[in-house]
């Protein structure tokens, strides 16, 4: 099928003057244009570092982000489409669902529908972008970068609401308790930097220690903890009343960062409060997991807790839901 697009990148700029109309021809659109993007973002790459003649860079430039503005509207057109016709996938890429999952034009898989659909529902971002990146091409990485950020920066304000109103207690007590506390590292969010601060908003000590668990006067905790937190996780114990008693590590068998050392590990505070149930003898204070997205925590520790300890189980700050698990807290559904 034949586009307003040329393959021949040098002739896009004068030849692209009107969009598709049609879903189809907005696919093949999109995908030569994405490449004529990605040939005069390396052809601008070339001529700063070529230190070629400032008349050549502001050409490149221009045409460049003259093409980028074509294709980001040709995707916001073809989120448009997608998103009104009743007979196209809508939603996220995650989404198994056969019943959700409807048919697809030729040319686009589902992820790449979400993400031409999230484009069309934030024309201000796409603006945004082609302000800031004043001496850049636009990507549709870049916008959809910004959206994400957009949308941790809308989380986190309103669970910051939510903290301040303070967290309601789950119902019903607990035989154990999972704990995942937002330590006050005092990094914010960004998606172009810090990428590894919380994705929710932070707690202070003081705002911690005032967490009442719904734990049973015979209850173990785990509570996760960083090397930085340590001694505050031991002081935690001992304000929600309990009895700390190990620590359990997490090799994550990746390097990660650190100031003295590389870090590549994380701890499990261990404790007690009265007599909880405990006979198994044969656990170790060590597991291994390769670690994932930020603040995830490893599969098997879960179904170590699964495998050995019986009852009511809590995941407080949790990331996901799982069977024989309640969930609460400021972290859950996470973007």
């Amino acid at each position: 099928m034949q586009t307003d697009f040329e393959t021949h990148h040098g002739d896009l700029v004068e030849q692209s003057t009107r969009l598709p109309s049609t879903i189809e021809e907005l696919i093949d659109f999109v995908i030569v244009g994405n490449e004529a993007i990605q040939s005069f973002k390396a052809k601008l790459k070339a001529c700063n570092k070529a230190d070629l003649a400032f008349e050549a860079k502001e050409q490149a430039l221009r045409d460049g982000r003259k093409i980028s503005r074509l294709v980001l509207d040709a995707e916001t057109r073809l989120g448009e489409l997608l998103s009104k016709n009743p007979r196209v996938y809508v939603g996220s890429p995650k989404v198994t669902d056969n019943a959700q999952l409807k048919s697809l034009p030729v040319g686009i898989n589902k992820k790449e529908s979400h993400y031409a659909q999230e484009i069309y529902k934030h024309p201000e971002i796409v603006e945004e972008v082609f302000t800031k990146k004043q001496n850049d091409i636009p990507t549709r990485h870049d916008i959809l970068k910004a959206i994400k950020h957009k949308k941790v920066e809308e989380k986190i304000e309103k669970q910051k609401e939510e903290i301040k109103q303070g967290i309601e207690q789950p119902d019903g007590l607990y035989d154990l308790i999972v704990i995942d506390p937002p330590w006050n590292y005092g990094r914010k969010y960004d998606a172009d930097g810090a990428r590894v601060a919380n994705q929710y908003p932070e707690m202070t000590f003081e705002e911690l220690e005032k967490i009442k668990l719904p734990a049973k006067d015979n209850c173990i905790l785990w509570c996760w903890t960083t090397h930085q937190f340590i001694y505050d996780a031991i002081e935690l114990l001992e304000k929600w009343n309990f009895e700390y008693k190990c620590i359990l590590t997490w090799d994550k068998e990746k390097m990660g960062i650190g100031k003295w050392l590389r870090l590549q590990t994380e701890f499990c505070l261990l404790g007690i409060r009265g007599k909880p149930l405990w006979e198994n003898k044969g656990l170790r204070d060590i597991i291994r997991e390769p670690r994932t997205k930020h603040s995830v925590k490893p599969e098997c520790f879960y179904q170590m807790i699964d495998e050995n300890f019986v009852g009511k189980k809590l995941d407080y700050f949790g990331r996901n839901k799982r069977k024989g698990w309640d969930i609460y807290g400021a972290g859950q559904d996470s973007i």
